[in-house]
């Protein structure tokens, strides 16, 4: 595969936009339904205002537990991608991506279809002087495996309600820990790969909504902490929005 810094020199990049997450997926649906062929990528960076939850497409409510998710009063949402809750806000900086169909980096191949963007996301990271690696397919599955394991099964389970609770390939970590979580919603016109980069990872929020139980909310609250970090506790300091775009621009772009 090409090196994605050799294809991305026509590419069209938005600016940062702060919105309504319905906002960021009604934008994100529309990159999608306008790419043709030969068309220039398309960059999309967003942060959700106001916080709200994000289900994958085929969650259901059912999922939610349903008196801190009356009073903490969170929007839900539903993107058009698989994949399973992720808690937007101020937290989080997500980046979409819309290539055309025939373009280079759209690999028969799925799961290789997201290495180029991983390892980018490693490079910019490592410019921002925090060292992450992607995952591995291998280990990817041996997670998954966990699922099948009579001990394991009922913690998996319930980890993998939230995206940073379980691992995909090419995604980044350090350790075992999710730094930028990847998604993808594939068309016959294009593809549009998703990434949300962890600013500041916080999990009460998430265990509340996601735990039915005091003992659903224990697993959760001791499982989220080990499976995802934020890279403000990898840098030792905060580290803005704008300096996580400006270095994954330079690596891509320059």
């Amino acid at each position: 595969m090409q090196s994605p810094r050799s294809l991305t020199s026509n590419w069209k990049v938005l600016p940062l936009t702060i919105a309504d997450q319905q906002q960021h997926i009604e934008q994100s649906e529309q990159m999608l339904t306008a790419v043709f062929s030969g068309d220039a990528p398309t960059l999309y960076w967003s942060i959700a205002e106001p916080a709200g939850l994000v289900l994958g497409y085929s969650q259901k409510h059912e999922i939610l537990n349903p008196a801190p998710l009356v009073a903490l009063q969170i929007p839900i949402y539903h993107r058009r991608a698989g994949g399973t809750a992720v808690l937007v806000g101020a937290h989080l900086l997500s980046l979409d991506v819309a290539l055309p169909a025939d373009h280079p980096l759209v690999l028969p191949d799925i799961v290789e279809s997201y290495r180029w963007l991983g390892e980018a996301w490693v490079a910019a990271l490592a410019q921002l002087d925090i060292q992450t690696r992607t995952v591995t397919v291998q280990e990817a599955r041996e997670q998954r495996a966990l699922l099948k394991q009579s001990e394991t099964r009922e913690r998996e389970s319930l980890l993998r309600h939230a995206c940073y609770g379980s691992l995909s390939p090419y995604e980044v970590v350090v350790g075992q820990s999710k730094v930028v979580g990847l998604d993808m919603i594939r068309r016959r016109a294009g593809s549009l790969l998703q990434a949300g980069i962890l600013l500041h990872w916080e999990t009460k929020e998430l265990v509340q909504l996601l735990g039915h139980t005091p003992e659903e909310q224990a697993l959760l609250r001791e499982g989220l902490r080990e499976r995802a970090v934020g890279i403000d506790t990898l840098a030792g300091r905060v580290v803005t929005a704008e300096k996580v775009i400006g270095a994954f621009e330079e690596v891509v772009f320059h």
